[in-house]
């Protein structure tokens, strides 16, 4: 009797393939959106990441010149030699690409900021001595081939369009001569560098609340786009079950007429529901695969 009662609720199914169709479809592309909007939710939050620890912005201060010019290389070497724990930084797009180059001194930057792409004493010595080496992710690092540049390495932990130099090739790169953008600070140093150097100022960490209050911003719309969509994959899906009951409800009829217990034909339909949903659930997860 179960088996008669669920061949007869797929059999409608088969009589109306555009409803089945319209079904999964609704189903498959909200889960496709819904799954899709959170993968991209979860990239762009490590991206953040990668890109503030790269910058050095991760908790870290920064020291500056008032004025908004560059730093002279006599500025970095009077606080170093007065104890501070700095390390120079220069940033630039390089000429003619669309990749932002940043240049640090990987001897003096502070651990919370160190990059995971020089393995060894023989990685170090390839990224100081000229011609250098750049580091950037696979995809700019495609970007860069055949450019006059030195040779470049794959680091995936990087965000895509940056590439890191040693801060002497990187000024030479973006023509800077020995001009520095920023000094970055190691934590738990205190102190006015303008003793030190007049001109100089210290600015507080940029990597926390007000980077994570626009990224919560950017992924509080995201998240809604993708509930949206979801809703309204669920109201194709809503039309097209209510349109299948009502045309099954001479069948409902004739399955009770014949004995069929009221709860059994309620569990079938869910059962139908639930097959149709788990179809539906992978197709939509295969998309994104496929996207």
């Amino acid at each position: 009797m179960i088996r008669a009662g669920l061949s007869a609720l797929l059999s409608h199914w088969r009589r109306h393939p555009v409803q089945l169709l319209l079904l999964l479809a609704g189903l498959a592309l909200a889960t496709a959106l819904w799954s899709g909007v959170q993968a991209i939710n979860a990239e762009a939050r490590a991206s953040y990441d990668r890109a503030a620890a790269a910058l050095g912005q991760n908790g870290l201060d920064r020291i500056v010149r008032a004025d908004g010019l560059p730093l002279a290389l006599a500025d970095y070497v009077a606080l170093r030699r007065a104890g501070w724990p700095v390390s120079p930084m220069v940033e630039g797009r390089l000429p003619g690409l669309a990749v932002r180059l940043v240049g640090i001194e990987p001897l003096t930057l502070p651990a919370q900021a160190q990059q995971g792409g020089l393995q060894g004493a023989q990685d170090l010595a390839s990224f100081l001595r000229p011609p250098g080496l750049l580091i950037a992710n696979s995809d700019t690092a495609r970007r860069l081939d055949g450019a006059a540049l030195p040779p470049v390495r794959g680091d995936d932990s990087l965000p895509d369009g940056m590439a890191l130099a040693d801060i002497g090739i990187a000024q030479g790169l973006l023509g800077r001569g020995d001009a520095i953008d920023r000094l970055v600070l190691a934590p738990g140093w205190t102190g006015d560098p303008a003793a030190i150097v007049p001109g100089l100022v210290r600015r507080a960490a940029e990597g926390g609340a007000d980077i994570a209050r626009l990224t919560d911003s950017f992924h509080l719309n995201l998240t809604a786009f993708g509930f949206l969509a979801f809703a309204v994959g669920l109201f194709i899906v809503h039309s097209a079950i209510g349109l299948a009951f009502e045309q099954r409800r001479a069948m409902f009829r004739t399955l009770r007429a014949l004995g069929l217990p009221a709860r059994v034909l309620m569990g079938l339909m869910l059962a139908e529901l639930t097959i149709l949903g788990a179809v539906a659930d992978s197709t939509g997860r295969r998309l994104i695969w496929v996207w």
